[in-house]
């Protein structure tokens, strides 16, 4: 099931009630566990957009509305095995937030923060293409080139200097 939260941001002191308000808890299962994803818009990426002076860490506030969102639904009776929280500012409007509860094949209880969805894409395909090289199905001028064409489509640069001005 998804949820898809308007006006909403992850330090609303009004969280809990906006979501008890959306979530239809009546419709989980009190018998089963679920993992949670939620994408929220992280404000800290509208500006200079995966350049190095956007700050990607782990913040207090991650872990606060994690902790609420695990009380909200313990609260409910509903057990929630992972919670996957993912910042972005490609897929959602600002103040929007999307929640998917989902059924858990794992019953082991964890949280994963990615502050920022664009990295954790870039860090998958780069993990891909490390793979192939070692692996031996790509050459070291195959990974470059694909390696920079990924930087490229996610303007993350080495030398910010070197792509400002055209050659």
């Amino acid at each position: 099931m998804d949820f898809k939260l308007y006006n909403t941001d992850i330090k609303d002191i009004n969280i809990e009630e906006k979501i008890n308000k959306k979530i239809r808890f009546d419709l989980l299962d009190q018998n089963k566990k679920y993992d949670l994803n939620v994408e929220f818009y992280n404000k800290d990426l509208t500006e200079n957009l995966l350049s190095e002076d956007v700050s990607y860490e782990i913040k207090k506030e991650h872990y606060l509305f994690i902790k609420a969102l695990r009380n909200i639904f313990e609260k409910n009776n509903i057990k929630i095995s992972k919670f996957n929280l993912m910042g972005s500012v490609e897929d959602l409007n600002e103040n929007e937030m999307l929640i998917s509860v989902l059924k858990t094949n794992d019953g082991k209880k964890e949280n994963i923060i990615w502050p920022c969805k664009e990295i954790f894409i870039f860090e998958d395909h780069k993990n891909k293409l490390d793979t192939l090289l070692y692996s031996n199905i790509i050459s070291e001028n195959d990974y470059e080139y694909n390696l920079e064409n990924l930087k490229e489509e996610f303007s993350i640069y080495d030398n910010e200097e070197e792509h400002r001005y055209l050659n």
